[in-house]
């Protein structure tokens, strides 16, 4: 018979992993039906931008504004955990459960960020 501290630390683990798998939505992913497509939504949000300012450069449009850099390097600070687990997961490896709960914790911030580097980018898209 296990015991008692044993039977005690297996069922915290299990209350953990159980937990951190039903990640609820924030407040500004409501209208997705899961956590996951949220997250996806978010990347696939900060990969458009992206593109955006990769045209806009080819263009020749000048992007030389401090606000917009600022703009871009919080959002890849606040990115670079699901940038992270896209790369991981794209490149078939293990992604532990932690980190994947990281991740989750990670994702309003993300969101956020990509918000103010859009609304940094706006009028610089219309010059």
């Amino acid at each position: 018979m296990p015991s008692r501290p044993l039977v005690a630390t297996l069922l915290a683990l299990f209350i953990v992993i159980t937990a951190t798998g039903c990640a609820t939505l924030p407040p500004a992913a409501q209208q997705y039906a899961s956590f996951s497509d949220y997250a996806e939504a978010v990347f696939r949000h900060q990969n458009q931008l992206i593109s955006q300012i990769m045209m806009l450069e080819a263009q020749g449009s000048p992007l030389d504004d401090e606000d917009l850099k600022d703009a871009e390097h919080a959002m890849f600070d606040a990115c670079h955990l699901l940038n992270e687990y896209a790369e991981r997961e794209a490149d078939g490896d293990s992604i532990s459960w932690l980190f994947k709960r990281r991740v989750q914790n990670s994702i309003a911030a993300c969101d956020d960020s990509i918000r103010e580097f859009e609304a940094v980018l706006a009028p610089l898209q219309h010059n």
